[in-house]
């Protein structure tokens, strides 16, 4: 018999863990470990908390948990867009049509119960973090810091009832930099050359001596950059130092790149190495801290792309104002040439929304390339509590 009830113990929060052991137990694909802290839910920032309400659920069958889902009311965002819509996230189950439906409905319970007329998701716990489910059919390793997840996870959802609201993709490009400078390329590289050698464009990598103030700065190009896109809300103070720490122990400096016109900061282009590829490496070791330690290593050690040959590149943030029209091609052209510099041999640019026209417009239709993957954000409307 399949029971759903609340997370309150510290039982309850080892069974809901226990749930990626048991949905990715044959998932040749998958790593050993959770892509994102759980200590989030259980021990969440407590300025964060002003922010975000959240509830965790678990799906037994008999004592074998089998599921789990959190309904979120994020009261910042509701604020900010006056949307009456909540979210779901976190969500694993095994595949049983029972276990999801009675997951999705202790969900939406919940958030009905606050007021809320929508449900939306999965965001875990946010757009800032991961968001969406995988739609495509082709079994790859998961892109850093982006989901991965069974394919009938589509199928539940849409047997419960939820519409699939909004698409997104990734773009992978083998050898960017090779690529701009190749023949194809070429009107456009001595285009780019004319430009950028009379612009007052600089660059700079983030500095650890200075890293409070330049995170300041990229919260604030994120928030006057999106303002207008789907989904936005500002990202807090308190949000953007956790993302940081999260961050920050994987990040290669010379692929954070800060932009400035005559000493002010107008755009930001970050590369993330995909430190998916040294934690697969170091699965083979059998206790978690034994795995941890080994992905830093092979991360930062001294020659990390003998394991990683592949950059996601994310928050690329450019204001608007800038007089410089060119500074987002000198920033990606700048991004595509440290990536080479560095030894990295594939990018992949993720998440790019299904409407966003700079990066179709711009970068896609001169390569007549397809999206290397899609996920999706559902949706559904609830009744009234």
């Amino acid at each position: 018999m399949i029971t759903v009830r609340p997370v309150q113990s510290a039982r309850d929060w080892a069974d809901f863990a226990a749930v990626y052991r048991t949905v990715y137990r044959d998932d040749p694909h998958a790593l050993p470990d959770e892509p994102i802290d759980l200590t989030i839910l259980r021990r969440p920032n407590p300025e964060l908390a002003q922010e975000r309400r959240f509830q965790a659920f678990v799906a037994r069958d008999g004592d074998r948990p089998v599921g789990r889902v959190v309904a979120i009311h994020d009261l910042a965002f509701t604020q900010y867009t006056g949307e009456s819509l909540g979210f779901f996230g976190f969500y694993e189950a095994i595949d049983d049509h029972v276990v999801a439906t009675d997951l999705l409905d202790a969900a939406a319970a919940w958030v009905s119960v606050r007021g809320l007329a929508t449900m939306a998701g999965p965001f875990s716990p946010s757009m800032f973090y991961s968001a969406g489910i995988v739609v495509d059919a082709q079994a790859r390793l998961p892109l850093i810091g982006m989901p991965h997840n069974p394919l009938y996870y589509a199928e539940q959802f849409e047997k419960w009832g939820l519409v699939g609201m909004k698409d997104f993709y990734s773009y992978r490009f083998d050898e960017p930099y090779q690529m701009f400078c190749s023949e194809k390329f070429a009107r456009h590289k001595q285009l780019y050359e004319r430009v950028s050698a009379r612009s007052e464009i600089t660059f700079r990598r983030m500095r650890y001596r200075t890293l409070a103030r330049d995170t300041e700065i990229i919260r604030e190009l994120y928030n006057t950059t999106f303002k207008d896109f789907w989904g936005f809300s500002p990202l807090s103070r308190p949000e953007m130092r956790d993302l940081q720490k999260m961050m920050l122990p994987i990040l290669d400096p010379h692929l954070t790149l800060l932009a400035e016109y005559q000493g002010t900061p107008v755009a930001f282009f970050m590369g993330i190495p995909d430190a998916n590829q040294a934690m697969e490496r170091a699965s083979r070791f059998r206790f978690r801290w034994v795995r941890d330690v080994a992905t830093l290593w092979y991360v930062k050690g001294p020659k990390p792309t003998r394991l990683m040959d592949g950059v996601r590149v994310d928050m690329m943030l450019v204001d608007s104002t800038c007089p410089d029209r060119s500074v987002a091609s000198q920033v990606i052209v700048e991004m595509w040439r440290r990536i080479e510099e560095r030894g990295y041999t594939r990018m992949e640019g993720a998440p790019v929304l299904d409407d966003s026209e700079w990066m179709k417009g711009s970068v896609l239709s001169r390569v007549e390339m397809g999206p290397y993957r899609t996920y999706r954000i559902y949706s559904r409307d609830l009744d009234p509590a």
